[in-house]
């Protein structure tokens, strides 16, 4: 073999022999399994109350004792994580670097806060990177190499100026972030007092139509219960025969459900006791006065049992207005008659009404 053959022999062969020597290290370096690119993305309903994207990488690198991604070639890891309180998702797909197929993992969670669904990301990545770093609890500081027992121990690193350390990572899982209660919703108005001045149209008590006035006076007691009194005044009203006139004054008991309660309006089915007088008035004809059954005239005790509806409404300020419509049954009625045949003069009827409108205070 000549010379030159013999030198480009060589040189062949030295040329095999380093680029074995230098591949085995070199495909070793292409793939690193205990490092990873994380990416962290949160779509709508996550943004404001789920760890930004560095602070959920930091965490993970924490927990690891190390940086994520190193110079050679790692797993791809994406994870993303959206929902709303009470309903949150997350989808990771990993892709290692050693040609393996990538993976899909869905992860749920039905808490209120984003704690649960980052915390069961955080696992899923850990497992993927390092499963014995996953699994062990985390820790303040990166773990140090064993110190051999003969190498003497270095000296300590000077401490750092305050203003340039780093601010702690909060515990992980981070808290949520605060949300703004609802407003309260509005309760049932305090308990209150109300006076009210009404005037009234009535048929079936004293001769038709008649017209009197009446105080009244309410207490709620509970949210849906009012108590109620008052008085009222029928001035004489004349009958047929002009010669009498009958009024009626009287008192009052009773309660109101409130069907509608709020702070501006109350309607009630109302029901009362009703006690006090009717009276009769006999006016003379030439000084010569009829005779009437009965003979003596004046006031008789009235009793009536009373239903009815009742609305409040408040306009302005404490000012209320009010109507309602009231049934009244007699439990004493009266028949007022007049001797030798003359025409009645008064018979109450068994089922009285009257309507009313006023105007109160509310205190």
């Amino acid at each position: 073999m000549s010379a030159p053959a013999v030198r480009a022999l060589v040189s062949a062969l030295g040329a095999c022999a380093a680029l074995t020597l230098t591949g085995v290290p070199r495909a070793r370096a292409e793939c690193d399994r205990a490092a990873a690119d994380v990416s962290w993305v949160r779509l709508a309903g996550a943004e404001g109350r789920c760890p930004s994207a560095s602070r959920f990488r930091a965490e993970i690198s924490r927990r690891l004792g190390r940086e994520l991604v190193t110079t050679g070639k790692a797993a791809s890891i994406e994870a993303v994580v959206q929902g709303q309180p009470g309903a949150w998702s997350a989808t990771i797909r990993t892709e290692l670097c050693d040609g393996a197929p990538p993976t899909v993992r869905e992860l749920s969670d039905d808490r209120q806060s984003c704690d649960g669904i980052v915390a069961a990301a955080a696992v899923h990545i850990l497992l993927a990177t390092d499963p014995e770093a996953g699994l062990a609890p985390p820790s303040a500081e990166a773990p140090h190499p064993p110190l051999a027992s003969e190498a003497p121990r270095p000296p300590p690193l000077p401490a750092r100026p305050p203003a340039a350390e780093r601010a702690p990572e909060p515990p992980f899982p981070w808290p949520a972030q605060a949300q703004t209660p609802p407003p309260p919703a509005e309760g049932p108005p305090p308990p209150r007092l109300a006076v009210s001045w009404r005037g009234f149209a009535s048929t079936g008590i004293v001769p038709s139509p008649g017209f009197g006035v009446a105080l009244s006076g309410e207490w709620s007691i509970l949210p849906r219960w009012t108590l109620e009194t008052g008085a009222l005044w029928l001035p004489e009203q004349h009958a047929a025969r002009r010669t009498f006139a009958f009024g009626l004054t009287a008192g009052w008991l009773g309660a109101c459900f409130e069907m509608v309660r709020s702070r501006s309006v109350a309607f009630g089915l109302c029901g009362r006791a009703v006690a006090g007088a009717i009276y009769a008035v006999i006016y003379g004809d030439d000084d010569v006065p009829p005779t009437i059954l009965p003979t003596d005239v004046g006031a008789r005790a009235w009793l009536s049992l009373g239903a009815g509806t009742r609305l409040g409404v408040r306009v302005i300020g404490p000012l209320r207005l009010e109507t309602g419509i009231d049934l009244f049954v007699p439990v004493t009625r009266y028949d007022f008659q007049l001797e030798g045949g003359l025409p009645t003069g008064l018979e109450q009827a068994a089922l009285a009404a009257a309507v009313f409108g006023g105007v109160g205070l509310t205190f």
